[in-house]
């Protein structure tokens, strides 16, 4: 006696198949954003920086005036700001050295309020103390000037009345502990973004 197999032509309903998909497109409206966050968020982060920079540097251009990025790197109260001087320096190492030695005090893990400077905070370009996102931290300003790294303290880059900008690099930690160092142009004031804990003597190799 031959047995009969009967195969089920039964696929999925229109129904069974709209549903999985919903399943499938909430996830993926979950994590993606998530996941795609990350590079967007560290690229944004750049950009505010680099535009502020290129600002600044068009402002002491057109004012015939010195500014300055302030950078306070002590850890758990990293904030950066711009400050307009009412003086102009010239464009040389012993300039800036005069500059360092007047504010030492400012450079380092406490700053003096009491230290006479003739920098002071431009509200034009940010109305107050900037942080970075959270997760992400200043790792290091270098300044070629004065051949020194900085990681507390205050530190500055400064900006002149010709266009040029102090030769330094910016060593940011985003969330994942990568390191990106911000290298700006001293002439143009175009800027680099590098993957990677890099000096300005590893560049100029």
């Amino acid at each position: 006696m031959e047995k009969t197999i009967v195969v089920s032509k039964k696929g999925f309903s229109l129904v069974e198949i709209m549903i999985v998909l919903m399943i499938i497109g909430s996830i993926l409206g979950i994590a993606l954003p998530r996941l795609l966050n990350k590079p967007q968020k560290t690229s944004q982060t750049f950009k505010v920086i680099t535009q502020k920079f290129k600002e600044v540097r068009n402002r002491a251009k057109l004012y015939g005036t010195s500014y300055r990025f302030a950078f306070r790197l002590t850890e758990g109260q990293q904030a950066y700001w711009v400050e307009k001087s009412s003086q102009v320096y010239l464009i040389d190492k012993k300039a800036l050295e005069a500059i360092r030695e007047k504010e030492k005090s400012q450079f380092r893990a406490e700053e003096d309020a009491k230290s006479p400077t003739d920098f002071q905070p431009d509200n034009t370009i940010f109305k107050n103390e900037q942080k970075l996102p959270e997760g992400f931290t200043f790792k290091s300003i270098e300044s070629a000037s004065l051949d020194s790294i900085f990681t507390d303290g205050t530190a500055y880059i400064h900006f002149f009345p010709q266009g040029y900008i102090e030769p330094s690099a910016i060593q940011i930690l985003d969330p994942k502990k990568n390191i990106w160092t911000l290298v700006f142009n001293p002439i143009t004031g175009q800027a680099d973004i590098i993957e990677g804990e890099k000096s300005l003597k590893d560049l100029s190799r």
